[in-house]
């Protein structure tokens, strides 16, 4: 993936929160290859935090480093952004990655269908939408005064499919990233000539990852080929945290659409969804 080494990358300070494993873990890891610093942060297996430092220390030594952080905590988030400022001077980047899906609320019924709305546990129905949308936006209220004191910044957040945001069993979740995409259209709009872009980036369907748990999905994880590859969201996110797409703000990109033949420019305008100026609820 080379050609997606911009320049502009060298030295480019990137936070990514769940960054131990699957999307966050391999947008870190590409991002090192071009010569960024990463800070990484999980909340749920801090044991994924050390093995990720033990593999990002044989691609870029001393340009990765963690926190057991959760962004439903503010004051994790604040730390995580203390922990970039201390250690690398700046924060040029935020990928809100950490989430939470079905898994919190479908445990033990697979074969039954997805549970009705009243059947969500309220613990599982308040774990999703404190963490995707509260927990995204305490996560980036802690990094916008660095972001607006350098004038410059890039935000972008990972969303889900329209057909996975509005099935039947999925409200949680779907309300979650609904939530998640309108914040984002209105954060573009207030951040409007600050030299900050805010987008949403997803994958356009399931993909390989351990967020797809083999409960939902047998097959050893990597390795089920009837999901997207794992690491799908790569070309897009990395190209995000470049120059090449500073202005494009506002913005849905949808990761599966990526073309390798292209060039990565014309492969990113290829990922971008029409922009809707009034978005459709209902």
């Amino acid at each position: 993936m080379s050609a997606l080494h911009h320049p502009s990358l060298k030295d480019r300070v990137v936070i990514v929160t769940g960054g131990s494993r699957g999307f966050g873990w391999y947008i870190a890891e590409e991002l090192l290859k071009a010569g960024a610093k990463v800070v990484a942060t999980a909340s749920r297996k801090p044991e994924e935090l050390v093995e990720a430092k033990s593999r990002a220390e044989t691609i870029a030594p001393g340009r990765f480093v963690t926190l057991k952080a959760d962004v439903r905590n503010y004051d994790d988030c604040v730390a995580t952004v203390d922990l970039a400022m201390k250690t690398f001077g700046r924060i040029d980047v935020l990928v809100n990655n950490a989430g939470r899906g079905t898994g919190e609320y479908r445990v033990g019924i697979a074969g039954r269908g997805a549970p009705k709305f009243w059947d969500v546990p309220v613990g599982g129905w308040k774990a999703i939408i404190d963490t995707n949308v509260t927990g995204v936006f305490q996560m980036t209220r802690a990094a916008m005064p660095e972001l607006l004191k350098n004038k410059f910044g890039k935000i972008f957040s990972i969303s889900t499919s329209l057909t996975t945001m509005s099935s039947p069993g999925l409200s949680p979740y779907g309300a979650s990233k609904a939530a998640l995409e309108m914040s984002h259209v209105i954060w573009a709009k207030e951040l409007a000539g600050s030299g900050i872009d805010v987008n949403i980036l997803l994958p356009g369907g399931a993909s390989d990852t351990p967020f797809i748990t083999q409960e939902m999905n047998p097959g050893a994880i990597g390795t089920r080929s009837n999901l997207l590859p794992g690491d799908v969201i790569v070309p897009p996110a990395v190209w995000l945290c470049s120059d090449a797409t500073n202005g494009i703000t506002g913005r849905r990109i949808i990761a599966k659409y990526w073309d390798k033949t292209l060039a990565p420019q014309q492969a990113f305008e290829g990922c971008l969804q029409p922009k809707h100026d009034l978005p459709n609820i209902m």
